[in-house]
C-alpha cells in the first residue's frame, strides 16, 4: 500500500508539472480570458508541484468506495489546477496567494483523510422491475419534454459550432426545462448507460446514449458528450469488479502528456479545437477561475452565499440582477452592452471564494464533504462499477459549476435518489430469493447441513 501511495504522489507531480506546461502554452492564446502568465521563480513553482503531488498520497488506495472515487476525480480535475494555476498568474499579492494555497491544500487533506462512507441509509421495498419501468417512464417523459420545448431548434453540430448552436437555442429555454435536462443528463441517462453495460442489455445503453445526444442537440453542452464518454471510460479502470490503479495512472499520464502537445498546435486545426474545448475549458479553466475569483473578491464585496436561493433568505445579494459569473466576467473582459462573458465557476471559486473570500474555501469543502457522505450513504455497498460510473458525470461537473447548482439543477439530487433506489431494489430482490430458498428447503435441511 505504501508503494501505491508513492506511485500516486509521483503521478500527481508529473500531472501537475504537465498541467503547468499546458497552461503556459494556452496563456499565449487565451490571456484575455484571465489566463495571465507571470510565473514565480522555478523554486517556488517546484515547491507548488511537489506539495500538490504529496497531497495525492492521502488518496484512498484500497478500493473505490463512493467517497474514495469522488476524491480521486476531484484531485485531478479540480484540486490540482486550483493549487498550481493561481501562482502562475502573477495577479495575487503574496500573502493572499499563500493563504489561498494553504487553505485549499489543508481543506483537501482534511477531505481526503476524514470524509468516510458511513453506514448506509435503511432501504425501502421496491422491486427491480418497478424501478426499471419507473426510470424508463421518467426517461420517456423527460425526452418528450425536451423535444417539445426545443423542436425546430435542435441540431447536431461539430465542436467548432457549439456556441453558435447554444446562442440559437438558449433564448427558448426556460428554468423548468433546465431542471429536466439536468436530471436527464446527470442521473437518468448515465443510469441507463451503466446498468445497460453491466447487465449486457444493449437497448438500455441505446436509450441512455440517445437521451444524451438529444440534450446535446439543444444547447450543445459539450460536457454532456464528454461526461458520457467518461462514464463509459471509468468502467475500463476495473477488472473483475475491482479497480486497477495501474490503469488509472496510465490514463492520467497519457491525458496529462497530451496537454502541452495539443496546446502548441496551430490555430484552426482539430488539435487546437480539442485543446480549447478539453484542456482550456475543462481542465485548466477551473484553476484559472480560482485565481480570478480570488483576485476579484479580494477587492469587491463577497456574497455570503446570497448568490444561491438559500443564502438570499439571510443576506441581500450585492450585485443586482447580474449573476456572480457575469460580474466576474465583466471584470476580466469588460464589454459594452449585454454581451457579457459568464464566468461560471467550480465550487471552490463560485461558492467558497465568492461567498466568503479565501476563508470560504474550508467552509465549502466542509459542505462538499457532507454531500459526499450523503451520496455514500445512498449508494452503500453497490457494485463499485455501477456507483463510479454513475458518479462520474456529477463529480466532473463540480469542476465547472457550483455545488448547489450541481445538486439542484445538475441532477445531483436525482442521482443520489437513483443510487438509493437501485440499492433498495437489489436488497428487495435478494430478500425475495432468500424467502424462496427457505420455502423450497425441506424441514431439518439446515440442521443436517450443519
Amino acid at each position: 500500500m505504501i508503494t501505491l501511495r508513492i506511485l500516486t504522489a509521483l503521478v500527481g507531480v508529473v500531472y501537475a508539472a504537465l498541467s503547468i506546461a499546458t497552461y503556459s502554452q494556452l496563456s499565449y492564446r487565451w490571456e484575455y480570458l484571465g489566463f495571465w502568465y507571470q510565473p514565480p521563480s522555478i523554486w517556488e513553482t517546484s515547491v507548488t508541484v511537489v506539495l500538490t503531488g504529496l497531497l495525492g498520497m492521502l488518496l484512498p488506495v484500497k478500493e473505490w468506495t463512493p467517497t474514495a472515487f469522488i476524491k480521486w476525480v476531484l484531485y485531478f480535475v479540480l484540486i490540482t489546477p486550483a493549487l498550481i494555476i493561481p501562482p502562475q498568474q502573477g495577479a495575487l499579492p503574496r500573502d493572499i496567494l499563500l493563504t489561498l494555497f494553504a487553505l485549499i491544500f489543508l481543506s483537501s487533506a482534511f477531505l481526503f483523510v476524514f470524509v468516510k462512507d458511513g453506514r448506509p441509509f435503511r432501504t425501502i421495498f421496491i422491486t427491480p422491475r418497478v424501478l426499471e419501468w419507473g426510470v424508463l417512464m421518467l426517461w420517456g417523459a423527460g425526452t418528450l419534454a425536451i423535444f417539445y420545448v426545443f423542436w425546430g431548434q435542435m441540431q447536431l453540430v461539430g465542436l467548432e459550432d457549439v456556441y453558435t448552436q447554444r446562442d440559437a437555442a438558449d433564448s427558448i429555454s426556460s428554468s423548468a426545462i433546465v431542471y429536466v435536462m439536468g436530471v436527464m443528463s446527470g442521473a437518468v441517462n448515465p443510469y441507463l448507460i451503466v446498468t445497460g453495460i453491466l447487465k449486457r442489455r444493449p437497448w438500455l445503453i441505446a436509450a441512455g446514449v440517445f437521451g444524451q445526444i438529444v440534450i446535446y442537440s439543444t444547447l450543445a453542452g459539450k460536457i454532456v458528450i464528454g461526461s458520457m464518454l467518461l462514464t463509459v471510460g471509468v468502467l475500463f479502470a476495473f477488472r473483475n469488479g475491482r479497480v486497477i490503479f495501474s490503469r488509472v495512472f496510465a490514463a492520467v499520464s497519457v491525458f496529462g502528456a497530451l496537454g502541452p502537445a495539443l496546446a502548441i498546435s496551430a490555430p484552426g486545426g482539430l488539435a487546437a479545437t480539442l485543446s480549447s474545448l478539453i484542456y482550456m475549458r475543462i481542465l485548466i479553466l477551473p484553476g484559472v477561475l480560482v485565481g480570478v475569483y480570488t483576485e476579484f473578491f479580494s477587492r469587491y464585496p463577497v456574497t455570503y452565499f446570497s448568490h444561491s436561493l438559500v443564502g438570499r433568505l439571510f443576506y441581500e445579494y450585492p450585485y443586482g440582477s447580474a449573476s456572480v459569473g457575469q460580474v466576474v466576467g465583466y471584470y476580466v473582459t469588460p464589454v459594452a452592452g449585454d454581451d457579457v462573458n459568464n464566468y461560471v465557476a467550480n465550487f471552490i471559486a463560485g461558492d467558497g471564494i465568492a461567498g466568503f473570500g479565501v476563508w470560504g474555501v474550508p467552509i465549502i469543502f466542509g459542505i462538499t464533504g457532507l454531500w459526499m457522505w450523503i451520496l455514500a450513504k445512498c449508494a452503500g455497498k453497490l457494485d463499485q462499477r455501477l456507483t463510479c460510473g454513475m458518479l462520474m458525470s456529477s463529480t466532473t461537473a463540480l469542476a465547472n459549476s457550483s455545488l448547489f447548482t450541481t445538486i439542484l439543477t445538475g441532477g445531483g439530487a436525482a442521482l443520489a435518489l437513483l443510487l438509493y433506489l437501485h440499492r433498495s431494489a437489489e436488497e428487495t430482490e435478494a430478500a425475495g430469493l432468500r424467502q424462496q430458498t427457505d420455502k423450497l428447503s425441506p424441514p431439518g435441511a439446515a440442521s443436517r447441513i450443519l
